[in-house]
């Protein structure tokens, strides 16, 4: 029997089979193997290739694969060497990831690489081209944990724009905004404050079943300030590990016998830790904070109640002490919007989608705003959701959103700059 297709919603679902698909075996700047798709036009070759990348998601089946390479561009989804595991992700190493690909492609001779950085991947993308326009002695050479990137080793390639599409402000930040802050015990998924529980009808709660919650000003407030404090206290539970194995070792040369085999042991730990309890946001359930086309709950909760999401799979579940301040501490990491995009100067197209759950209007407009670039273009994209599916009757009305954001927008801004 043959088995059903599972279609993700950030693939695309068909591609014209005159496009030239080619598996690419490439190098992080670090040697590191990766590997990506090529698809190029049937007939022609371009200059200008569109380049995709998530810290760990495979875009190498983009859904914007097939209007691009369709309008006459190349396209090459590349992993990393976090795919669909971060874990232990340094994103300062990711930086080496996206090296290697550009140089693959600027080897390849295209002329133009356009980075294409969609959800995850536009602060990846923003991070990398701030680094990047930084001279080699002057970038960063250790991670927030304290382990060396030796990303001023290595070349950088120059990319020669940016499309920031259905971004968030950073992996960290994103989260920052979701960690619930009514959590007590870090080793009790279950420990609640009941003054801080958005999920408590005492403070607003109705279940998304029943219709939207209504969260008084002053109860956001205190959530916003409770759950900065828990992501600080989670950095310093993840400094302490990381302290405790350095001592190790660091006692390794003067020890002999049990104790040198004790420190030999806990030098070698990469303490790593469960984080409980991450999708909580009261914007999920209130629609009149942060106010949008969006319809209530979260991409991640499934269709059901965010509560399950926060009690269930969640995000950053398991993870790191580096991996941690690397890439989910809304305060460690150096992955974030609000530090890397003053830096990027290339042209800038920053999209956001309207109806999306999880990024909203307010943010993508903070990163037009942060932007650098003198060349800087904002979209907002009506009735459409965070894979840029349609959204509601209205959006059932209008062409498919993946369909209108390529040619009404990406397309025309590329051949503006970049012409095909």
């Amino acid at each position: 029997m043959e088995s059903a297709r599972i279609q993700l919603p950030h693939c695309y679902a068909t591609l014209d089979p005159a496009v030239r698909s080619d598996i690419v075996l490439h190098a992080a700047a670090d040697g590191f193997p990766l590997t990506g798709v090529l698809h190029r036009p049937a007939e022609r070759d371009p200059e200008v290739a569109v380049l995709a990348m998530h810290p760990r998601v495979d875009f190498s089946h983009h859904y914007l694969v097939p209007p691009l390479v369709g309008g006459g561009y190349a396209f090459m989804g590349s992993t990393t060497r976090y795919l669909h595991h971060d874990a232990d992700a340094l994103h300062e190493r990711l930086l080496l990831d996206v090296a290697g690909s550009i140089a693959w492609l600027r080897a390849r001779g295209f002329r133009r690489v356009v980075l294409l950085g969609n959800s995850g991947g536009g602060s990846l993308f923003a991070f990398y081209l701030e680094q990047a326009a930084t001279a080699p002695d002057a970038r960063l050479v250790r991670a927030p944990s304290g382990d060396a990137v030796p990303l001023g080793k290595h070349e950088l390639p120059a990319a020669d724009g940016l499309v920031l599409l259905a971004a968030h402000l950073g992996e960290g930040r994103f989260l920052l905004d979701r960690l619930d802050p009514s959590m007590t015990d870090e080793s009790d998924p279950l420990a609640t404050d009941p003054a801080l529980d958005m999920y408590d009808p005492r403070n607003g709660y109705r279940p998304m079943r029943e219709g939207p919650s209504r969260y008084p000003a002053d109860f956001v407030t205190a959530f916003r300030a409770a759950q900065h404090a828990r992501c600080a206290r989670l950095d310093a539970l993840a400094r302490e590990r990381i302290e405790r194995t350095r001592a190790a070792r660091a006692a390794l040369d003067g020890a002999d016998g049990a104790t040198r085999t004790r420190l030999a042991r806990e030098a070698y730990q990469r303490p790593y830790s469960l984080i409980y309890r991450t999708l909580a946001d009261p914007r999920y359930l209130d629609p009149t904070i942060d106010p949008s086309e969006r319809p209530l709950g979260s991409i991640f909760s499934f269709g059901r109640d965010p509560a399950v999401g926060n009690y269930g799979e969640g995000l950053a579940r398991a993870m790191s002490a580096r991996g941690w301040l690397s890439t989910w501490s809304g305060i460690a990491s150096n992955a974030a919007l609000e530090r890397t995009l003053p830096a990027v100067r290339v042209p800038t197209l920053v999209i956001g989608a309207l109806a999306d759950m999880d990024i909203y209007p307010s943010e993508v407009r903070r990163a037009y705003e942060w932007s650098g670039a003198a060349d800087k273009t904002h979209v907002e994209l009506g009735w459409a959701g965070h894979y840029l599916q349609p959204v509601g009757e209205e959006g059932a009305r209008r062409a498919h959103p993946q369909r209108r954001v390529a040619e009404e927008t990406i397309l025309p801004w590329m051949r503006a700059r970049w012409p095909a």
